[in-house]
């Protein structure tokens, strides 16, 4: 930055910022840096607090940036450096009146921000002797500023004449409302600013993309925008994320306020359980995840291939989950056949620990599973489907894979009829799940007929267990299957969510692929869960309706 053009660097005004922060301020969390001055690290202090403090325009003397995006990965001392930048707005920028916005994307991020800006006042007798301190804001009385923190919940409840804008996790707001709103609430200021905090994300047609975008152009030199400061760490989705020297690139406090341990603990994680990749990417390497990353890879589906029962003459628990389609697409059932594993539950009373190793759910994998699996689609859609889903639904059909139903649309008479005379008959089903938003009316008909059925919505609620009982089984290879290929084809079109708790639920990788099958088979699963070690077969000379 050139101090000899239309821009000059004020290094006392830039030298008062980061004095404030270990004079007026102190850490309140973690064992290592509670109660300790709030010293910058060097990487916030030469990249954000001095620039955007420091700069301003020679023609008026007010402030260069206008608009900041800082751009880092998760355990970085963010939530922080947020509390300690906007009690410097607050106390030291000097603007009279000033109205000082912190925004969080929910309630709850919302509060921690705000107790953290409280506990900062309250702890230095200066600080607390010139506010006044209510349940979400703070006045500074000399020149009758506030402070005070809203969520995307709230978002609009906030002053028409903004000073200063802070939007922590710009990527978790819920839609453009909000920031577009902040944004304009500062038109009236002779010099406002607006920061933007935030990690990676996932939604590439979000305005936290658009604003990562524009700064990742403005560091390129393709655009030029002397009002905005864009300070950007992360790692390529090229680099290898099992290395420190990726993991540094995205995490300038490393070492610091996160240690590498634990970064190669989040690695292991990654390694073990594919699932957690895309997280780790997003949170600690900064890397855009907009595409799910397969949930079960298929070398580690594969490796379950072998020979499943034709029928279950000794009666062993069997469960069965549907998943039926719109009236053109794909309908499957599979059927899960439970088998006790003695010499597992020998092992693990030996080893005192679950021998699945997973880390979010104590798994007592004492048994095994075999998958079988059904599919349906209909007769006269079938070429249609072939060329729209890029898929040999035809040859399927040839190798016995998948049946057709008479019609252009699922015949669920038919699919009826070879439940409950073949399927539930053949395995001795004990009860079936379904999904209440596509199959009420067959589980009716199944309940009519004498074959238990009971809901299992497609929630985090409902989903997690099972699916990360799938997981476990597939990872410890309890779990077989003939090497199905349909099965196998949707299983590799699954990829799942995880919610704030660590809760997981399948989800299509794209919108075009079909996971009818991974769908059923977890469905199946939840049902097999809930099984008690032996009771009769609920089934027996089941009758069509």
């Amino acid at each position: 930055m050139d101090d000899r053009g239309p821009y000059y660097f004020d290094a006392a005004a830039a030298d008062l910022a980061c004095e404030f922060f270990p004079s007026c301020l102190t850490h309140h969390k973690g064992q290592d840096w509670a109660g300790r001055p709030f010293d910058l690290l060097p990487w916030q202090r030469e990249l954000l607090v001095r620039p955007l403090i420091g700069w301003k325009r020679r023609s008026d003397g007010r402030r260069r940036f206008r608009k900041v995006l800082l751009f880092v990965c998760k355990k970085q001392g963010k939530t922080e450096l947020v509390a300690g930048l906007a009690n410097y707005f607050l106390f030291v920028d000097g603007e009279p009146g000033a109205e000082i916005v912190v925004a969080a994307a929910d309630r709850s991020q919302a509060t921690t921000l705000f107790d953290e800006t409280k506990a900062m006042v309250e702890d230095d007798q200066v600080l607390r002797a010139k506010a006044d301190i209510f349940r979400r804001s703070i006045v500074y009385r000399d020149l009758r500023s506030v402070l005070q923190v809203i969520s995307a919940e709230a978002r609009t409840k906030h002053g028409p004449n903004l000073q200063v804008v802070i939007v922590d996790e710009l990527h978790a707001q819920p839609d453009r409302l909000l920031v577009e709103t902040l944004e304009k609430g500062v038109a009236a200021r002779r010099e406002p600013v607006i920061l933007y905090l935030t990690t990676a994300g996932e939604n590439i047609e979000s305005i936290c993309y658009e604003e990562y975008e524009y700064a990742k152009k403005l560091i390129a030199g393709i655009i030029t925008d002397d009002s905005y400061l864009p300070i950007v760490f992360e790692a390529s989705p090229e680099d290898d994320w099992r290395l420190p020297a990726t993991w540094r690139k995205a995490a300038p406090s490393l070492g610091v306020t996160v240690s590498e341990e634990y970064y190669a603990g989040e690695v292991v994680k990654a390694q073990n359980e594919p699932r957690k990749l895309a997280t780790f990417l997003r949170l600690h390497l900064n890397i855009w995840t907009a595409q799910h990353v397969i949930w079960i890879q298929d070398e580690t589906w594969t490796a379950c291939t072998a020979t499943v029962p034709t029928e279950n003459p000794t009666g062993e628990v069997a469960t069965l989950g549907l998943d039926l389609s719109t009236k053109y697409d794909l309908t499957a059932c599979v059927v899960t056949l439970r088998h006790e594993d003695p010499d597992a539950a020998a092992e693990e009373e030996e080893d005192g620990e679950p021998t699945d190793g997973a880390e979010s759910a104590p798994l007592r994998l004492n048994f095994s599973l075999s998958v079988i699996p059904y599919f349906w689609l209909p007769e006269d859609t079938l070429e249609q489907r072939c060329r729209d889903d890029r898929i040999q639904y035809d040859v399927w059909r040839d190798l016995g894979l998948l049946r057709v139903t008479p019609g252009n649309a699922v015949d669920f008479d038919v699919i009826l009829r070879d439940i409950l005379e073949e399927i539930v008959p053949t395995f001795h089903v004990r009860e079936g799940g379904f999904d209440p938003w596509s199959a009420t009316q067959m589980a009716i008909q199944l309940k009519a007929a004498g074959l238990p059925m009971f809901e299992v919505p497609q929630t985090y609620k409902h989903l997690n267990e099972p699916a990360k009982l799938l997981e476990a089984l597939v990872m410890s290879r309890r779990l077989r299957h003939d090497g199905h290929r349909v099965l196998r084809w949707c299983v590799s079109n699954t990829a799942v969510k995880q919610d704030a708790n660590g809760n997981i639920r399948p989800v299509k990788v794209s919108r075009t692929q079909r996971a009818d099958g991974t769908f059923a088979l977890i469905t199946s699963l939840a049902r097999l869960m809930v099984q008690v070690e032996a009771p009769e077969p609920a089934f027996d000379g089941l009758w069509v309706v």
